[in-house]
């Protein structure tokens, strides 16, 4: 799994090299779904979910990504504890509702017109090991 996951953001990440979000894409956003958010939870947690000691984690709105796969991507940001003015952001991609892959620092996760939605959901898997 962790190699599938890993294989799937490494594609991402090549297809990650523009660091502005398109007007088309930004205006496809739409809140993420209970489904999207569950998934996410599910993989970290098969994946023993390591994700450190951060404060108000947050997700972005779903954009469709690839119209011609129906591939849309989402981005999680999240503040640590120690580090407070900028917070790590993760770019995923997904199809349905299964999760392709992930680039850490994504920059187009910090664009302004990204919508960000309280994700507290993601605390229940910070202290897994």
């Amino acid at each position: 799994m962790t190699k599938r996951f890993a294989i799937l953001g490494s594609l991402l990440l090549l297809a990650g090299c523009q660091t502005d979000v398109p007007q088309s894409v930004a205006d496809s956003q739409m809140p993420p779904s209970a489904g999207v958010k569950r998934e996410l939870v599910r993989v970290l947690k098969e994946s023993d979910g390591k994700i450190g000691d951060f404060v108000d984690p947050q997700i972005s709105s779903v954009v469709l990504l690839e119209p011609s796969t129906k591939t849309y991507a989402f981005c999680i940001r999240a503040w640590h504890t120690q580090r407070k003015h900028h917070p790590d952001v993760i770019g995923f991609s997904f199809r349905g509702d299964r999760l392709l892959g992930a680039t850490n620092n994504e920059p187009r996760c910090r664009d302004s017109r990204l919508r960000y939605y309280p994700y507290p959901e993601l605390k229940a898997v910070r202290g897994l090991r």
